[in-house]
């Protein structure tokens, strides 16, 4: 809108010298033609009369064209044609001159023709200062309005800037009691703001009935699966006949796997609750992983998976060394349960920085790319039909990454389906 606005002033600008240029010129004939003294069908101009006035220049020519008196222009042509009351825009030699010419009868049918002549480079000159005057002033206006604009939009978008960070905060984060900081003023974003907030209480509610609803449950079930296993136990001694005790003992195997993710659900459960102490202490983080190692070759033998390992001495972490033994074990468990008969696992354990990184690194069935973000989803699995064929609960993976968080590090898993995965985590060392 504002070049519209400035290519119209321009516009205009043009037309209003170019109008004032051809008036002067008029005015300039009229008034040389008032100087000239008529007496019948004579005339005479008086020899005090000026054929240069204000860079216009004036000529008399008689009624046949040809000229009586007064000055031209250098290079000016001079067989341009005379027209009557009319303005005639002539180029020649990359010069440029307005001219106007006028027809006066002086009396019995004579005509004296006196002509005006004005170099239009001054006009333009003048033109062209006025054009980049405007042009400056509209080049300082954008600027005006882009800084104005700038600020007011700033200051109008801040509200929804601080509300999408805080946001992000709360989303990526373990503390759900978080809300977001309510404007002063009244307005949109206060509206929206509330209704975050309100949004926000309601899922911190219903996370919360989730968190009771497992340690309920939990606490619940856990009595007559021990119940169930002490009876399985005890009917195994009585039992005669190996039919009997294949059956019991699939039984108890059930159980035993139903006690294990209970006991993993109740110990997530009181640790998002708070109800649970932990007592970080210094160990040889690299000889724990040794033991792991050791516990879970004979495991891995079954499928005939290799384990091997790449461990730097003297690793030693302030933790919950419990916690980062299940966090080993349930890493290498996951690569056995889904490793590739005769396949490999690779743990390597070394110091990088302030932090201890570790890798478990397999040649198992692999997860497909748009799975890998789900897989710390409490229960996920992504092979359905494997659940029912492996011992796993579908909770160690998300203790993986709470034990990780409450150690104040983290995890990332490197996947490809039908080649392998990589699971890395990095622990800081205090």
């Amino acid at each position: 809108m504002l070049l519209v606005v400035l290519f119209g002033m321009i516009f205009y600008i043009k037309n209003v010298e170019t109008n004032a240029a051809e008036e002067e010129l008029q005015g300039k004939v009229n008034a040389f033609y008032g100087k000239i003294k008529i007496r019948g069908d004579k005339y005479t101009i008086p020899e005090e009369i000026e054929f240069y006035n204000d860079g216009v220049i004036i000529s008399v020519y008689g009624e046949d064209g040809s000229p009586v008196t007064g000055s031209i222009p250098s290079k000016f042509p001079i067989q341009t044609e005379l027209k009557d009351n009319m303005y005639q825009e002539i180029e020649e030699e990359g010069q440029s001159w307005l001219v106007y010419d006028k027809a006066y009868d002086y009396g019995n049918g004579k005509v004296l023709w006196i002509r005006a002549v004005s170099n239009v480079y001054g006009f333009e000159r003048i033109a062209g200062r006025v054009t980049a005057a405007v042009g400056i002033a509209f080049v300082a206006m954008i600027l005006f309005i882009a800084g104005v604009g700038y600020r007011m939009l700033s200051a109008a978008l801040n509200p929804v800037d601080t509300i999408c960070r805080e946001a992000g905060e709360i989303s990526k984060g373990e503390d759900l009691s978080r809300r977001l900081t309510v404007p002063k003023a009244r307005d949109e974003m206060y509206r929206l703001t509330v209704e975050f907030n309100q949004m926000f209480d309601r899922l911190e509610e219903s996370f919360e009935a989730e968190k009771q609803f497992s340690s309920d449950v939990s606490h619940e079930i856990r009595t007559p699966l021990a119940v169930i296993r002490s009876q399985c136990e005890y009917l195994l001694e009585e039992c005669r006949t190996d039919v009997e005790k294949k059956e019991i003992q699939i039984i108890m195997n059930q159980a035993d796997k139903m006690i294990q993710l209970i006991t993993q659900l109740l110990t997530i459960s009181r640790c998002e609750r708070g109800g649970e102490y932990f007592q970080m202490q210094e160990f040889d983080f690299g000889f724990m992983v040794e033991m792991v190692a050791d516990t879970l070759k004979e495991a891995a033998a079954q499928k005939q998976i290799r384990i091997t390992t790449e461990i730097e001495e003297n690793l030693i972490l302030c933790g919950e060394e419990t916690l980062l033994m299940r966090m080993m074990m349930n890493l290498v468990e996951n690569a056995i349960y889904y490793g590739r008969e005769g396949g490999f696992i690779h743990i390597r354990i070394r110091k990088e920085g302030e932090d201890i990184r570790g890798s478990i690194k397999d040649n198992g069935i692999g997860i497909a790319e748009e799975n890998l973000g789900r897989i710390w989803q409490r229960f996920y699995r992504e092979d359905k039909s494997r659940s029912n064929t492996t011992n796993g609960t579908g909770l160690g993976l998300s203790m993986v990454k709470w034990i990780i968080q409450l150690h104040h590090g983290r995890i990332e898993a490197f996947s490809e389906k039908g080649v392998g995965s990589e699971f890395i985590f990095y622990i800081p060392m205090s």
